[in-house]
């Protein structure tokens, strides 16, 4: 009698155990999740290093006038520049529900966060365009886009490319 109550009780757990561990999983389809934000930003990113803000045979290098014209929402973007005028959303192809930020960044900090957007100044000489703190009247800010809040859910991607001859990281970020 105990040994069949002890079989019986083993037999439960296990199945038990075996429901909370695979239902979830056959749910899963029906939950909403990051899955279409992982392929956006992915596909953002590489279409932004490898098309829009470079020249057409030298992916990864950027074009300093296409991306200077991308970051400046005032500016137009010439003919060879891989992308339109209009917003963010229409300028890198992505719905309207969907926020998106696209930043230029040095890389990571020695505190381990990630460094301050960069800021590209024309009037200086070729190699020292790009600074991290001096975003004055005569600079751009090679960041756009808004900032997630709080607890939200975001996908980023990271590019290393080339600007001003400096390896730069491309970001971004969709929430």
């Amino acid at each position: 009698m105990t040994l069949d109550f002890t079989i019986g009780v083993t037999i439960f757990l296990i199945v038990l155990a075996g429901v909370f561990v695979f239902v979830p999983g056959t749910l899963q389809p029906f939950e909403e999740g990051g899955q279409e934000d992982l392929v956006t930003v992915n596909r953002v990113a590489d279409g932004l290093a490898e098309q829009s803000l470079t020249g057409s045979t030298t992916p990864y290098i950027l074009d300093a006038n296409c991306t200077v014209a991308f970051f400046d929402t005032a500016a137009s973007p010439s003919s060879e520049c891989g992308y339109s005028g209009g917003n963010l959303s229409e300028r890198i192809g992505v719905s309207g529900q969907q926020s998106v930020n696209v930043t230029i960044r040095k890389g990571v900090d020695s505190g381990g966060g990630t460094s301050a957007p960069l800021c590209y100044n024309e009037s200086q000489p070729p190699g020292e365009r790009l600074n991290e703190t001096d975003c004055g009247s005569e600079a751009t800010r090679l960041a756009v886009g808004g900032t997630s809040i709080g607890d939200q859910s975001s996908v980023t991607a990271r590019r290393v490319v080339e600007l001003d001859g400096q390896d730069v990281f491309l970001v971004v970020v969709i929430w």
